[in-house]
C-alpha cells in the first residue's frame, strides 16, 4: 500500500515521510552523487514544499521502501526552470492540469519480488493521483533504461517531450504519462493488481486551487 503524504496529513504519518528523505539519500546522494542539499541523513530541495505530496511505500513502522515527490508545474517545475529546452510544448510546464514527477527512488535492498511489487503498485499509483486530482498528464526527466523498465513495462503508455540528453553519466528524456482511466485498467491487467493502492486521508486528494505568486 502507498500513503499519499502532503502538508495536511503528515502528522499521520511522521516515521514514513522522514525515512523517504532518507531512502533518497541513500539513492541519490550515496549512490548517484548528486550535488543537492543534505540534513542529517536525509536529501531534500527547493522543491520540497507543501504543495508537494509524496507517495511513499511503506512498512506498518514507517520504514518508506520507495518513494516519488509530485508538485503542480503552476507553482514550480524542475523542468521548465533546469531543462526547458527538452520540451516542445512549453504549456506543460506551467499547467493546473499538469503535475511534475520527481524523486522516483525504490530501496536497492529490498528482494526482488517485493522491488517489482513496488513499481508495480507506484505505476497504478501515479495514475489513481492524477485521476483523483483531475490531472491530464504527469511529467518528468528521467534515465531512459528508467522510465522503460518502472512505467512501460508496467503498461504504462508515454508521450515523449523532446529529444534524449546525455545529463551526467546517463540518457534522459523528458517523458509524459497521459492520465486516463484507460491507462489505469491496462496496468492493472497487465501487474495483476486488481484494488486500488493509494491510500489519501481527510481531504487529501482533491484538486486545489493552486496559483502561482
Amino acid at each position: 500500500m502507498i500513503s499519499c503524504i502532503s502538508a495536511e496529513n503528515v502528522h499521520e504519518f511522521g516515521p514514513a515521510f522522514h525515512s523517504q528523505f532518507r531512502l533518497r539519500y541513500g539513492g541519490f546522494v550515496e549512490r548517484q552523487q548528486y550535488d543537492v542539499s543534505v540534513y542529517d541523513g536525509m536529501e531534500f530541495d527547493r522543491y520540497d514544499t507543501p504543495a508537494s505530496r509524496y507517495l511513499v511505500y511503506h512498512t506498518d513502522e514507517g520504514q518508506a521502501l520507495g518513494v516519488s515527490r509530485l508538485t503542480p508545474t503552476v507553482l514550480s517545475c524542475m523542468l521548465r526552470d533546469l531543462w526547458p529546452h527538452l520540451v516542445q510544448d512549453k504549456s506543460l510546464l506551467q499547467s493546473q492540469a499538469v503535475w511534475e514527477g520527481t524523486r522516483y527512488c525504490v530501496d536497492k535492498d529490498a528482494p526482488p519480488e517485493l522491488r517489482q511489487r513496488i513499481i508495480h503498485e507506484m505505476a497504478c499509483g501515479y495514475l489513481e493521483f492524477g485521476l483523483r486530482l483531475g490531472l491530464k498528464k504527469i511529467i518528468g526527466l528521467m534515465p531512459t533504461y528508467i522510465y522503460r523498465s518502472v512505467f512501460e513495462r508496467p503498461g504504462i503508455e508515454m508521450e515523449y517531450l523532446g529529444p534524449v540528453e546525455a545529463l551526467g553519466r546517463h540518457k534522459c528524456r523528458a517523458v509524459a504519462i497521459p492520465v486516463t482511466a484507460q491507462q489505469l485498467a491496462n496496468v492493472r491487467r497487465k501487474t495483476g493488481i486488481t484494488d486500488s493502492v493509494l491510500r489519501f486521508t481527510c481531504h487529501e486528494g482533491e484538486q486545489e486551487n493552486v496559483r502561482a505568486a
